[in-house]
């Protein structure tokens, strides 16, 4: 396996994979291998499959999925942040619950530099049932792994559980480099989120942009634009968004960071300095069901709503039977999902 590239299995798409060594072959220490791996998702044993580029790997992931969703027409995406702190289970192991009722949704907020985790949280299929159902119908969540944000360790094992087909989950691990795309994608995430914070420098996103087109850039917003390590031309967010789209970005996400967790509704000001702009945008950080209509009538392509906020919180505290009595729908019909790759 010596060529550049993405190694997977033929079964399942699956890129954990282990040679496989015999117990003896016809010359000890020469012979012991076949060339077949062992793949550690699915179990099964057989040679690899090599692909050029990450394109054809996810192409091919998706393939195997008996679920693989459809296309998307144009529409307002309407997508319920849920941040999960998966931190104390690493010293955990052999749950006999599935992982869904044990990891919290939480609250977090930008504080001193860093993302802060705040009080309020909630299992995560409650949250799920609470957004995914009749009165709220959110078909979409950004799920945030806040060991991978704020530690640079990636919980996999935990969003493998909670990265399902019937989700439509952006995912957004911390990512810091190629790598962490290729396992953002290998967790069959619908998109994946390269955020600024933990960007070094902008030549990740051009790494990014000639891998996948399903990785969208969000630039995290604080007085300026927060990165990884200063990077003095690209503080503004005007500029930032110019250089994204210099690199051929025509899809990208802004976080308001002095918004997130405080749910006071959108910024007026930010709403301002997005008018005029060209190119698909999603915007997040305060955002509230009322901003909806006003933000999708701007010309914004989507929405990040903030968790629990208090239509959320009184789905969860009443259930859903009752809170449905209480009020009438705020979201919008769900949208399907787009294509997962640009072909030549």
């Amino acid at each position: 396996m010596a060529r550049r590239g993405i190694y997977a299995c033929p079964n399942c798409g699956g890129r954990s994979i282990d040679p496989l060594q015999l117990v003896s072959g016809p010359m000890a220490t020469v012979d012991d291998w076949d060339g077949s791996y062992r793949c550690l998702e699915c179990g099964k044993v057989a040679v690899p499959l090599y692909f050029r580029n990450a394109e054809e790997w996810v192409l091919f992931r998706q393939s195997k999925s008996k679920n693989a969703p459809p296309a998307e027409e144009g529409g307002f995406a309407h997508i319920a942040i849920a941040p999960v702190d998966t931190r104390p289970l690493w010293s955990q192991t052999g749950f006999d619950l599935p992982l869904i009722k044990v990891v919290d949704v939480v609250t977090v907020e930008w504080s001193g530099g860093s993302f802060r985790r705040t009080d309020y949280a909630a299992r995560f299929d409650r949250y799920w049932r609470a957004v995914s159902g009749t009165r709220y119908n959110c078909k979409q969540i950004l799920l945030m792994d806040l060991a991978g944000i704020c530690d640079g360790k990636p919980n996999f094992k935990a969003m493998r559980d909670l990265v399902k087909s019937k989700y439509e989950v952006w995912l957004d691990l911390g990512i810091e480099n190629e790598q962490d795309l290729f396992d953002s994608f290998s967790l069959e995430a619908y998109k994946a989120l390269a955020d600024t914070s933990t960007s070094p420098s902008l030549k990740l996103f051009e790494e990014i942009y000639a891998l996948s087109d399903r990785c969208v850039p969000c630039v995290q917003l604080a007085d300026e634009v927060v990165w990884a390590k200063p990077q003095p031309r690209l503080g503004r967010l005007e500029d930032a968004l110019d250089a994204l789209q210099r690199i051929g970005f025509t899809e990208m996400a802004i976080m308001d960071l002095k918004g997130l967790g405080r749910r006071r509704g959108v910024s007026e000001e930010l709403m301002s300095r997005l008018e005029g702009f060209k190119g698909r945008l999603y915007l997040g950080g305060g955002v509230v069901e009322g901003d909806l209509e006003r933000m999708k009538k701007a010309g914004l392509a989507g929405a990040f709503i903030e968790p629990f906020t208090p239509v959320i919180k009184d789905i969860l505290d009443k259930g859903e039977e009752k809170a449905a009595a209480d009020a009438p729908s705020t979201a919008p019909v769900a949208r399907k999902m787009p294509k997962y790759l640009a072909t030549d």
